[in-house]
């Protein structure tokens, strides 16, 4: 993210590096998942399936919990860590 003209910007990134024993959280405000072209909007508390795509330990099924516009603060619930 990059501040321009006194707005956040997002880029996309194409993958995301977990080194062996290191751990990422996603979460509101940090390292998140945005979702693009939607067929359908998202509604605050509704789940969506997804999965993760390791490099060697293959696919991971997870369930997000959708969030509000402008979310900084995630549940104990719904604030994931995955290795």
């Amino acid at each position: 993210m990059v501040m321009e003209n006194g707005v956040a910007k997002m880029r996309e990134l194409p993958s995301v590096e977990i080194k062996p024993g290191e751990t990422i959280a996603f979460t509101p405000g940090g390292s998140h998942t945005m979702f693009v072209n939607l067929k359908h909007p998202l509604s605050k508390s509704e789940r969506v399936n997804g999965t993760l795509i390791f490099e060697r330990a293959g696919k991971v099924q997870i369930e997000y919990s959708v969030e509000g516009i402008g979310a900084q603060n995630a549940s104990q619930e719904t604030n994931h860590t995955h290795r």
